[in-house]
């Protein structure tokens, strides 16, 4: 994997490429979503289930759009920071930052665990 696949991976999901974003993992990998009842978000393991996953995300959010991306990478792991923004299923603008904690083997993404930060009342 390069940082320049990586860049293309996050092109596909602001051009809302599902079949691209899902040619890029393995065909066992797995996509954990920020948000879910478990530890792990949601999860979402296999090609079948990481392109359900995918394609709830952007049925929910139909203007997802990332902006702001780091790409950090050390041998077959990586993180990416972003700013995710699009409208809701109410139609409520969100903003927030994240990152993306990814495993690859050879040119393909074997994990993608996805953090965000969440708007709420300040702590302290």
């Amino acid at each position: 994997m390069t940082r320049e696949q990586l860049e293309r991976f996050f092109d596909a999901w602001n051009d809302h490429d599902i079949d691209t974003i899902v040619d890029a993992f393995t065909p066992d990998g797995a996509y954990l979503a920020s948000i879910g009842p478990d530890d792990e978000g949601t999860a979402f393991r296999g090609a079948e289930e990481v392109r359900r996953g995918v394609a709830a995300f952007l049925g929910r959010y139909p203007d997802a759009h990332y902006t702001d991306l780091r790409i950090g990478m050390d041998g077959d792991r990586a993180f990416a920071t972003w700013t995710f923004s699009g409208a809701d299923p109410q139609g409520q603008r969100i903003t927030y930052r994240g990152v993306d904690v990814f495993e690859f083997e050879g040119a393909l993404i074997s994990l993608k665990d996805a953090y965000r930060k969440e708007r709420a009342a300040p702590i302290g």
